[in-house]
């Protein structure tokens, strides 16, 4: 589990919620304290100047402090506050009580605390009050800090708001206390409940962050388990892309590469069950005749043979199967140099019609023996075309040998050319036997014959239409066939060409 995905995603968002939850806490207390600490002193430095005004009414009627014993209790208690006067000899001449301060100066009157009155100079307690005393009476501006008293046993909130009188001289100081202890308990009510926010916070983020992290590992897990299934060789299984994200772009991905992988190895199935279909027929191709040739040669070697005019068949029953063997060698060659593109680097502009002319009349004998008329029909307009003419002459010479080979005596071979739109398109049409529908996609194969029971007294190699093939594609030219059985076979070529002529 620690070294799942899933685990470090969820520590890692963890980890980062948790560090930024507990600096936005720490930052929100430090603020409410701030804000709190300077609500407290604004008020303090209110009352502050308005006690100082009363205190300077009275000092301005009878030139003391005397008798504002229930002015002080007033405010002590409206403020939550201690409270002290000091004249300007810097001596405590007045300040609020508290039970606190029972024993220190301070006297019971009547059951309630009562006030203390006179100097206090010597006593210790005014040493404390020096950094916010001194400036306020020298200076006659407010002075606020935050210092422990010694009298009181605590951390306090000062302000010294000085008594100025008419003339602008200093009468003393009324310094406002407020103890420190009731922030603190307010603060603990504050971190409390930012404590409890965020642990809230927390519970609910690992809610969130689990969930987040197992809608991003799921399908991550999907394409991992697809993955193994294309390691295995199952490449139909496909990874859920439903999302427009990385992942989602990344399951897209890895079903594309399933995909092609499978038509891949399809691919790669059929090119081995070529090449096993190929070197069997190779095999049998190259047996056959060895096979014929080496038994009439034993015959003749073996002296069996006497009468001049069989060994004279014998040699050329030889000959011609040695003639066979050359020409399958021959065509093997001249498609392997096809396949590997060898060719086609040096083109030229070919006027189609004339080079399709050129090359029937090297037909036109084989056609007259067999009785076959042989016609030939030029477009107004003649296309064309850019290519290896040595090419195209072998590839004419293909489509009307097997035309003329597989016509009956008296029959006829039909051969068009002619300019359609950007294309030459080239036609031969014979009345021959035709070719049934379901071998219609297996013709341009190697070796490939309608006549499964490949009869020697054809010449063919099964070659010839797989050279037609890879001159074609060579050109980049499409060709469909048409065929009915005992009634013929149309061969349309498609050439891109380049230019006309009238």
């Amino acid at each position: 589990m620690r070294h799942s995905l899933q685990f470090k995603l969820l520590v890692s968002f963890m980890a980062v919620i948790i560090i930024l939850l507990a600096g936005a806490l720490i930052g929100v207390s430090v603020i409410v304290k701030e804000q709190a600490l300077s609500s407290r002193q604004e008020s303090l430095q209110d009352k502050g100047l308005a006690l100082a005004s009363s205190l300077q009414e009275v000092y301005a009627k009878q030139g003391n402090f005397d008798h504002v014993d229930a002015l002080l209790a007033d405010a002590d208690n409206f403020l939550g506050a201690r409270i002290w006067i000091v004249d300007r000899s810097q001596q405590l001449v007045c300040m609020s009580g508290t039970m606190m301060g029972a024993g220190r100066g301070m006297h019971m009157q009547g059951g309630h605390m009562g006030m203390h009155h006179g100097p206090m100079a010597g006593n210790g307690m005014m040493a404390s009050m020096a950094p916010v005393l001194t400036p306020a009476l020298t200076q006659g501006t407010i002075q606020t800090q935050t210092l422990s008293n010694a009298y009181y046993g605590e951390m306090m909130q000062i302000v010294a708001v000085p008594i100025r009188m008419d003339d602008n001289s200093i009468a003393g100081v009324v310094i406002l206390m407020g103890p420190m202890s009731a922030i603190q308990g307010y603060m603990k009510q504050i971190y409390l409940y930012l404590f409890l926010a965020g642990v809230i916070a927390a519970i609910a983020a690992l809610f969130l962050v689990g969930w987040l992290s197992r809608k991003i590992v799921q399908p991550l897990r999907a394409m991992q388990a697809t993955a193994d299934e294309m390691a295995k060789g199952n490449y139909k299984a496909s990874a859920p892309a439903g999302s427009d994200d990385e992942v989602g772009r990344l399951g897209t991905s890895l079903n594309v590469l399933a995909r092609d992988l499978d038509r891949y190895m399809a691919e790669l199935d059929k090119m081995e069950k070529l090449r096993r279909d190929f070197t069997a027929n190779v095999s049998h191709e190259l047996r056959t005749p060895l096979t014929i040739i080496r038994g009439y040669d034993e015959a003749l070697l073996s002296g069996h043979i006497d009468a001049p005019e069989e060994r004279q068949r014998y040699y050329r029953l030889i000959q011609e199967e040695t003639l066979r063997l050359e020409r399958l060698i021959h065509d093997l060659l001249d498609l392997s140099r096809l396949q590997a593109a060898r060719e086609g680097t040096d083109t030229e502009r070919i006027p189609l019609a004339d080079l399709v002319s050129g090359v029937m009349t090297k037909f036109k004998r084989l056609a007259e023996e067999k009785g076959i008329c042989l016609s030939l029909e030029i477009g107004e307009v003649r296309p064309i075309i850019v290519g290896t003419g040595d090419r195209i002459v072998q590839l004419v010479m293909i489509f009307l040998d097997n035309a003329i080979k597989y016509t009956p005596d008296g029959g006829s071979v039909a051969v068009k050319v002619r300019a359609e739109h950007d294309s030459a398109v080239l036609t031969v049409a014979d009345t021959g036997k035709g070719i049934p529908e379901a071998d219609l996609p297996y013709i341009w194969e190697r070796f490939y014959k309608v006549d499964k029971s490949h009869r020697r007294d054809e010449n063919g190699t099964g070659l010839g239409l797989s050279i037609a093939k890879q001159i074609m594609d060579l050109h980049h030219a499409i060709v469909s066939v048409s065929s009915t059985v005992d009634k013929g076979t149309t061969l349309t070529v498609t050439f891109p060409a380049v230019a006309t002529e009238q």
